[in-house]
């Protein structure tokens, strides 16, 4: 039977004790705030002296200020104004969420309140945050409701790091692959596959993911989000900058404030940067701007690439541009009209396609850029 206590007083939590610790909070992550008497007081009860110090802390440029403001958002959706609902409708609200997440027995559902209740609920809350920020992503509106369980938080994870001195392979539930680095970490739910596909990356791992249209597959890297359907890349999570670059596939890079920011939106809209084979994009989080680019050594990836002849005899320069493009999957801009009569007499068989790129620009008596992830040739004529 549900039980027939109700969520913990503002006066019960303005009277709990806590103390502040620095340097314990800057290391803090989500689920860790989550537990702080100190940080709950602050979101429920605006209690003087949390206020006066959570305030300040949070207008400082620490390290993990956003694992603490998805804490403060997980904490409000789990507002006490929900305290008039039945417990009917509490058990019904919390079993649709759950079931989206893991599948939870029917008659277990949550214990008397509390402030242990509290930080149980908001810690299981941090799971389903994670699933239904998908949601968001695909633009539908969330609504995260009360919902608790008695299981703990990290009974619901499912962690690997890598403490060697060589990749590691990670193979997860649904079939994809994660080639760990060192000093690197995973995390999800146990659940992994069933309605969600979510990890947590600490540090940098290379990700071969299981296509599966019905079920994105997200990626959490400090300040960046990435998404895919099914495809290869690599996240590198390093301070103060994330990198993702794509080897196969497409892949769709979200800044993580934009998500917290817009997860509660009416309409939520969120802009993302696309990226395809070969290109990547840089995330500086203080600058938090987006910088997309061509990886710094672009590989072939058509699948015809290995029988493909770099051996030009007099070819017209557009079919040279096209043979590449197609080879490595990219976007060559030139002017079309200015090169329509230029050929190419060359091998470029074994070199790189940077090296390919500066062969074919000085025969045209020019050279390249490259802009948003795309080659621009800067050529007007065919050279001498």
């Amino acid at each position: 039977m549900p039980s027939k206590n109700r969520p913990i007083s503002s006066r019960q939590l303005t009277s709990a004790r806590y103390s502040h610790s620095m340097q314990a909070y800057h290391t803090y992550k989500a689920e860790d705030f989550l537990n702080d008497d100190s940080f709950i007081a602050w979101v429920y009860t605006r209690d003087p002296a949390a206020v006066a110090f959570w305030s300040g802390w949070m207008a400082e440029a620490h390290p993990n200020r956003s694992e603490a403001i998805l804490a403060k958002d997980i904490l409000e959706a789990l507002s006490p104004s929900d305290a008039g609902l039945t417990d009917a409708t509490l058990e019904y609200e919390a079993g649709q969420i759950l079931r989206r997440v893991r599948q939870v027995p029917k008659r277990k559902f949550f214990p008397a309140f509390g402030l242990t209740g509290y930080r149980i609920a908001a810690s299981v809350a941090l799971l389903l945050v994670v699933g239904c920020l998908g949601w968001l992503i695909t633009h539908q509106a969330l609504s995260l409701r009360s919902s608790l369980s008695a299981a703990h938080a990290h009974e619901g994870m499912v962690e690997q790091t890598n403490r060697t001195s060589k990749p590691v392979l990670v193979r997860l539930p649904d079939g994809s692959t994660v080639r760990l680095q060192p000093n690197s970490r995973i995390q999800h739910v146990a659940s992994f596959g069933q309605g969600v596909r979510v990890v947590m990356l600490t540090g940098e791992a290379f990700f071969n993911v299981v296509p599966n249209p019905k079920v994105p597959f997200l990626v959490y890297a400090r300040d960046v989000v990435t998404r895919v359907v099914g495809t290869s890349f690599t996240v590198k999570a390093f301070d103060p900058q994330v990198t993702v670059a794509v080897r196969t596939g497409r892949v769709t890079v979200y800044s993580r404030k934009e998500l917290e920011q817009q997860r509660n939106a009416e309409k939520p809209v969120v802009s993302g940067v696309v990226l395809t084979p070969n290109q990547q994009v840089v995330f500086n989080a203080k600058e938090e701007v987006f910088r997309k680019e061509l990886v710094e050594e672009p590989v072939r990836v058509s699948p015809q690439a290995a029988t493909v002849s770099f051996e030009f005899e007099d070819v017209p320069i557009a079919d040279v541009f096209r043979r590449i493009e197609d080879a490595y999957a990219i976007d060559i801009v030139y002017n079309e009209s200015l090169l329509q009569k230029c050929t190419l007499t060359a091998s470029l068989t074994g070199l790189t396609l940077y090296e390919q790129l500066r062969m074919v620009s000085k025969s045209l008596g020019g050279s390249y850029e490259v802009t948003d992830g795309k080659i621009l040739i800067l050529a007007t004529g065919c050279g001498e």
